[in-house]
């Protein structure tokens, strides 16, 4: 049985004995093998074109990771599904020098961690059907970007309602 996240296993030491030698990675990863498990993921499979190269100490990763997903509009709840491209980008190195940087195990980078976290951070974004949708009105629930009610949706806190009948005189010294 062959190891389903093996293409994001690369071999390190080889690259960094060439610097500027580069690695393309164009693999469809099963989220299952990810560990990815979420409501919001639409397909089976997980996109990845990453691009490896490497330094003199260090080796720069940098691509896009690519999921589909459904989700509802955080405000009107309409049904909502695209796919997500998330850019990716890491630095390397067997000497960690860089406060920034992962560490280069045994010889291999890992990527898997890389993957599944930019898919679960991308899956967990709320999202809107537009930047103009008027949502559901909180009091008698009717999606506002069909029809208006005559709700009154302001909030009163009781507790200050004294200060409505406050008059401030501003003549007075």
């Amino acid at each position: 049985m062959s190891d389903p996240l093996r293409p994001l296993r690369v071999n390190a030491v080889e690259l960094l004995r060439q610097p500027g030698a580069t690695q393309r990675i164009d693999a469809h990863i099963a989220a299952d093998a990810l560990g990815v498990e979420h409501a919001a993921l639409a397909g089976d499979d997980v996109e990845v074109a990453i691009e490896v190269e490497s330094y003199d100490d260090r080796i720069m990763v940098g691509g896009t990771v690519s999921v589909a997903w459904t989700s509802g509009c955080r405000r009107c709840l309409r049904e909502l599904a695209d796919v997500a491209a998330v850019a990716v980008d890491e630095l390397h190195q067997i000497e960690l020098t860089d406060p920034n940087a992962f560490a280069i195990d045994n010889g291999q980078l890992d990527l898997a961690p890389l993957v599944r976290e930019a898919v679960l951070l991308e899956l967990d974004d709320e999202r809107i059907c537009r930047a103009e949708c008027a949502g559901l009105c909180p009091v008698c629930g009717v999606d506002r970007n069909n029809d208006a009610c005559e709700c009154t949706t302001d909030v009163r806190d009781e507790r200050w309602a004294a200060l409505d009948q406050l008059v401030v005189d501003d003549d007075a010294q």
